[in-house]
């Protein structure tokens, strides 16, 4: 599958960030949802197809660990990359709170040159 056949949502209060996210992002072909808050990037998960979720943990509406039981709840498969500027958390801590579909935490700030391959490796885009 290539990059073209898989939808990203990211979940992030900072435009700036969000425009990054979406001029790299849409550039590799990935089709994009952009939200500025948790609880729309909840609704949008509901409406639309996704296949993986890039979000930052500390967000005006809600912080992002309120947002994780409601994932594991309604979207168990889901894939999550968090970035993130507030926490100093690793992928096991997430685990050991029973998030399992997190796979990769970075703290911000972060290079597109280190998230692309990691989206590509969780995707499993081939090139």
């Amino acid at each position: 599958m290539k990059c073209s056949d898989f939808t990203i949502l990211v979940a992030e209060d900072d435009l700036g960030l969000l425009n990054i996210y979406e001029k790299s992002l849409s550039a590799e072909g990935y089709h994009l949802i952009l939200v500025k808050t948790c609880e729309r990037a909840l609704a949008e998960l509901f409406e639309k197809e996704t296949n993986l979720l890039i979000t930052d943990l500390k967000m005006a509406d809600m912080e992002g660990f309120e947002m994780f039981p409601l994932l594991m709840k309604n979207h168990p498969q889901l894939p999550v990359i968090v970035v993130s500027g507030t926490y100093g958390e690793k992928v096991e801590d997430f685990h050991k709170k029973g998030f399992m579909n997190v796979k990769a935490f970075f703290m911000k700030p972060l290079s597109m040159n280190i998230l692309k391959p990691k989206i590509r490796e969780v995707l499993k885009v081939e090139d």
